[in-house]
């Protein structure tokens, strides 16, 4: 029997880079992946959607801590709540947009209870997740902007 080859992945100079790298990974694979399978929402295209937006929001909070910008005061956001990581990414500097404060509550609420992940009574009617491309396309694309900002 062989023992498998380890390999190396390269370090990214920045937390915040490799949390925005990672991001872009779930991302992508949710863009393959089909809205319904086999009659049934494609859960896993929501699981990965959810958490490239939360991994994308992450790396904003850490990025502007690793350029030593002050806290926002408050209590940092809790994990999988997208609508308090975007709020404190946005207090911290990260472009705050309307239409971002408008689609995020839809889907932030799902991803806080583990709705794609676990089955369960339904909180209210869910969309095709592909109704919220945009919007994950937009927070990485802010993530990126401020990535580049010196």
């Amino acid at each position: 029997m062989t023992t498998p080859v380890p390999f190396n992945v390269p370090s990214l100079p920045f937390q915040s880079q490799e949390l925005l790298a990672r991001a872009r990974q779930y991302r992508n694979v949710a863009m393959s992946l089909v809205d319904i399978d086999n009659g049934r929402p494609n859960w896993p295209k929501y699981t990965l959607l959810f958490h490239a937006i939360e991994l994308a929001l992450k790396a904003a909070i850490v990025l502007y801590g690793e350029r030593g910008v002050p806290k926002p005061s408050g209590p940092e956001p809790a994990n999988h709540d997208l609508n308090a990581l975007y709020d404190y990414a946005a207090a911290y500097g990260l472009i705050k947009r309307q239409e971002t404060l408008n689609d995020l509550p839809h889907i932030s609420e799902l991803h806080v209870i583990h709705y794609a992940r676990y089955p369960q009574v339904p909180v209210r009617p869910v969309a095709l997740i592909s109704q919220y491309d945009d919007l994950a396309d937009q927070i990485l694309n802010d993530v990126a902007d401020a990535l580049r900002v010196v």
